[in-house]
C-alpha cells in the first residue's frame, strides 16, 4: 500500500516539474524582472494545487478507511512529495559552499522548474557562485512550500474541510 503511495507521489512530483517546466520555458520567451515575476507566481500555484489535489487525496481515501494513525501518515505524505525539493535545497547550499560544483545552479534550476524564475531574478547567470548567502537561503527554505502545503492540506481533509466546496458554494 505504501509502495502504491509512494509512485502516486512520484507522479505527482514529475508531473508537477513537467507542468512547471513547460510554463516556465514557455512564458520564458518574454523577458524582463514583471514576467519573471508573474511566471513565478503562476508555477508556484501550479505546484502548490498540484500538492495540495495530492493531499486532499489521499486524506478522503484515509478517511473513508478510518485509519487511526493519520499525523504519521501525513508526515509520510509531506516527506514523500517534499524529499526531491529537500534534497535540492541542500545540493544548493553545498554548491554555494564549495562542496558540489559551481555551474550547479544550472542544474538546479532546471530540476527545481517551480522557482527557476524566482532564481533568474536572483541572477541571470549559471554559477551559484554568484549568489549572495541570504539568496541561497530564500531559495533553500522555499523548497519547503510543497511539503508544507501537502501536510496542511491532508490534515484540514481530515477534520472535514473539503476545497471543492469553496468552488461550488453559491455566493449570498
Amino acid at each position: 500500500m505504501e509502495l502504491k503511495n509512494f509512485a502516486r507521489a512520484a507522479g505527482y512530483y514529475l508531473f508537477a516539474e513537467a507542468l512547471c517546466l513547460f510554463l516556465t520555458l514557455t512564458l520564458a520567451v518574454f523577458h524582463g524582472t514583471p514576467v519573471r515575476a508573474v511566471s513565478t507566481i503562476c508555477t508556484i500555484g501550479v505546484l502548490i494545487c498540484l500538492c495540495v489535489n495530492f493531499a486532499v487525496r489521499r486524506g478522503r481515501e484515509d478517511q473513508r478507511s478510518k485509519r487511526e494513525d493519520t499525523a504519521r501518515r501525513g508526515l509520510f505524505f509531506s516527506a514523500m512529495i517534499g524529499l526531491p525539493y529537500l534534497l535540492l535545497g541542500i545540493a544548493l547550499i553545498l554548491a554555494r559552499a564549495g562542496v558540489l560544483p559551481d555551474t550547479f545552479f544550472r542544474w538546479y534550476k532546471l530540476l527545481d522548474a517551480a522557482f527557476w524564475q524566482l532564481c533568474n531574478i536572483m541572477s541571470i547567470d549559471v554559477q551559484v557562485s554568484l549568489l549572495r548567502w541570504p539568496q541561497v537561503i530564500i531559495l533553500a527554505v522555499l523548497n519547503l512550500i510543497p511539503p508544507a502545503a501537502v501536510w496542511i492540506s491532508y490534515r484540514l481533509t481530515l477534520a472535514g474541510f473539503d476545497p471543492a466546496e469553496l468552488q461550488y458554494r453559491k455566493r449570498r
